[in-house]
């Protein structure tokens, strides 16, 4: 008998698993499994985080993590994720692209309805593959739990925000599930009120003159947005899924009142006392958006399939109430109008065969942008732009598992063709088209009881439409805005290394960006004080940035801490010499969740930045 229960001891130890027959009994709290033989008594732990090709996938089911709330709160305690105002970026590769069950996510409140206790589990894409775009820097998996039961539910939320001023969000989803079919809707409102505060001190040399500017900012945004949707998921049979979403939101009305108390001393004692009044009216209406997917198994083969069109009228109105000691009141305003369109269709097929898989697919976009910019009362020019842009991309990856090590190998080809109008006609030399292959590489392995993921990836960032738009803004008398419709896309290579280790997880990433796109203050002629703030290509720029996530569980206390480390080698010629821009930012988070039983937790979090 003790030869039996010793050797049944050891099975539980190796496997971390446990069968149990007769009178055994099985009692599972977060990650911790107990089994009951009579007498004795066989616990161990398993691990909640692990890697995966280029990411990291934490279970959520079962765990502390379960009890947090939302999707965003489990989100924010995961390695790498910074979660800023209810948005979501990753360390050191900004706004993630975020799939909910193989589903593209495009309203982001839905993370907010979506509850932990739904969640299967999350995987954060620090290095995503072939399958997504080139411009794709991180990608964000959620894999939900099947609901069960039919008939109609639904929720209501409220919450209020205060900081300076009271801010509110309001929520109603309901849901009707009928054998294969979810017929779903929502309704979202948000009202934000925010304060802002700043001075901004600025030196401009010119040719013959040299001026100190001390500013004093007030800064009041207020909106209102409202959103709906509706939808029908139907699941065909177990292997066929499809739906479709129609979305309406609009924004009729953000405003931002800036006041201004501006001094300006000059080095021949022409010293002026500026008050700036600025009113910004932007709306947004309508924003259309409508989404139809698929997923299935045909044969051995997965499919997913996502088509998206989009439609959206933007509307901005400023108007700067302006007056000076010198020179009295001025007036000046301008009106923008940005109309644009895009529809997106992507197509996945992975194939599994003798422990490989091969996955294979096609992504075509088509945007079609519009910006009409009118200048009233400063002298500057006027803009009618078109960008017309058309993408196909393929792609290819296989994974290969060799005894304990595995290798991902993809390609992606992607050919961008953008053509760009100026007043209703084709300029040639700013149209652009683009054509390259981008590889990446994952080689994972286990070293002793950890387990490491080396890779590689190419990556290239286009300018954004904003960046190349030709419109010249107006913001003071001494600063206007432009783009530079000159850009080239960036080109860049990410080598990365992460590993594992039972509840510690390290990430590190070298970033060498040719043609970095970077935000520059230039004259806006020799001869006066006016600086233009555009933007321009670099040589390149070079980062790194590093991740440490500890997460032990003692009893029923599960603490986190994560360290996030952003650095930078980047250097440019100013008026007074070399300026260097290398002083590393470290980001530093604690989360405190201590379980009191019976579904009650207690939270706490700690949120500290260091800068050299």
């Amino acid at each position: 008998m003790k030869h039996l229960i010793f050797l049944l001891m050891l099975v539980c130890v190796i496997s971390s698993q446990a069968q149990v027959q007769n009178n055994a009994t099985i009692t599972k709290n977060d990650s911790v499994f107990k089994v009951e033989l009579e007498d004795v008594v066989v616990t161990t732990t398993r691990n909640l985080q692990r890697l995966s090709k280029g990411g990291l996938i934490t279970d959520i089911k079962g765990t502390s993590l379960s009890e947090l709330g939302t999707c965003v709160d489990v989100i924010a305690q995961l390695p790498g994720v910074i979660v800023n105002e209810g948005n979501l970026e990753i360390v050191g590769r900004g706004a993630p692209k975020i799939y909910i069950n193989g589903r593209k996510l495009i309203d982001k409140s839905e993370l907010d309805r979506l509850s932990s206790k739904e969640i299967q589990n999350v995987e954060v894409v620090f290095n995503p593959g072939a399958k997504y775009g080139v411009e794709t820097k991180a990608v964000i998996l959620i894999k939900t739990i099947k609901i069960q039961g039919e008939g109609l539910s639904g929720s209501a939320s409220a919450s209020g925000r205060q900081s300076k001023y009271s801010s509110q969000s309001d929520n109603l989803f309901l849901n009707y599930r009928r054998g294969g079919f979810d017929i779903f809707g929502t309704f979202d409102y948000d009202f934000a009120q925010r304060y802002q505060k700043q001075h901004n001190q600025t030196r401009i040399n010119t040719l013959k003159d040299s001026y100190l500017i001390d500013s004093d900012i007030l800064i009041y945004p207020k909106s209102n947005t409202y959103l709906t949707n509706i939808g029908v998921n139907w699941q065909i049979n177990s292997n066929h899924y499809m739906g479709v979403k129609y979305e309406y939101s609009a924004t009729p009305d953000s405003r931002s009142k800036w006041h201004t108390s501006e001094t300006v001393t000059g080095n021949h004692g022409e010293d002026d006392k500026i008050f700036y009044d600025t009113d910004w009216n932007r709306k947004s209406v309508p924003v259309h958006l409508v989404n139809l997917y698929y997923q299935g198994k045909v044969n051995s083969f997965d499919i997913s399939i996502n088509n998206d069109y989009y439609h959206r009228n933007h509307h901005n109105h400023q108007s700067i109430v302006e007056n000076s000691m010198l020179d009295g009141e001025s007036v000046i305003g301008s009106e923008n109008r940005v109309v644009s369109s895009m529809f997106a269709s992507k197509g996945v097929a992975e194939y599994s065969f003798s422990g490989n898989m091969l996955e294979f697919g096609y992504e075509v976009t088509v945007t079609d942008r519009q910006d009409i910019f009118i200048n009233k009362g400063d002298n500057l020019p006027d803009v009618d732009d078109r960008i017309k842009e058309t993408t196909g991309a393929g792609f290819i990856a296989v994974n290969i598992p060799v005894r304990n090590v595995e290798i991902y190998l993809g390609l992606r080809y992607e050919h961008t063709s953008s053509d760009y109008h100026q007043n209703g006609a084709l300029v040639k030399n700013q149209s652009r088209i683009y054509g390259r292959v981008y590889p990446n590489l994952d080689f994972t392995f286990p070293i002793d009881k950890a387990k490491f993921t080396l890779s590689y990836e190419a990556k290239t960032k286009r300018p954004l439409y904003s960046q190349l738009g030709s419109s010249i803004q107006y913001d003071d008398r001494f600063t206007y805005e432009t783009g530079n419709p000159l850009l080239t896309s960036e080109r860049i290579h990410n080598v990365s290394l992460a590993g594992i280790y039972k509840w510690v997880f390290f990430s590190a990433r070298y970033t060498y960006d040719k043609d970095a796109i970077i935000s520059v203050i230039r004259p806006y002629t020799q001869d006066a004080p006016q600086n233009l703030m555009t933007y321009e290509n670099f040589h390149h720029l070079s980062k790194y940035d590093i991740v440490v996530s500890l997460y032990p569980r003692i009893s029923r206390w599960t603490p986190r801490v994560r360290l996030n480390l952003l650095g930078q080698k980047f250097s440019f010629e100013t008026t007074n010499g070399i300026k260097r821009m290398n002083s590393p930012i470290l980001f530093y988070n604690f989360f405190n969740n201590v379980s009191l039983g019976k579904g009650f937790q207690c939270n706490g979090r700690n949120f500290r930045s260091y800068s050299w």
